[in-house]
């Protein structure tokens, strides 16, 4: 199966499925990991720096109505503001359950896709 097979449908609101996939499994073992142990100053700076280039990335391949309800509910962390593990885990996990939102929405679209084209 090549990447254009598990492309969405053309309607679909993501223009790049596979990279949105790749950058929400990886916050999802992040969350994973952070979940299992204490993090130190350079930890949470190191997670505030990877959730915000996360964030950015999944921007980049939303349409604004996606992407403006991921600024409502995505918290915009600062690199080298004071942030807890609590605030970075909440962070972590409303970003999760949103992606994951999404993956449900884009396999909707393309079963409904799919079973119209045959």
């Amino acid at each position: 199966m090549t990447s254009k097979d598990r492309s969405p449908a053309p309607d679909s609101p993501v223009t790049d499925a596979d990279k949105l996939v790749r950058v929400g499994s990886m916050i999802k073992q992040t969350l994973e990991e952070i979940h299992a142990m204490p993090l130190d100053a350079s930890g949470r700076e190191r997670l505030v720096a990877a959730h915000r280039t996360a964030v950015a990335e999944i921007e980049a391949v939303l349409p604004p109505e996606l992407r403006r309800e991921l600024e409502a509910i995505a918290p915009h962390l600062r690199v080298g503001a004071a942030v807890t593990d609590a605030e970075l885990r909440i962070a972590q996990a409303q970003l999760v359950g949103w992606l994951e939102g999404v993956f449900q929405g884009v396999h909707f679209a393309t079963v409904v896709y799919t079973e119209d084209e045959g």
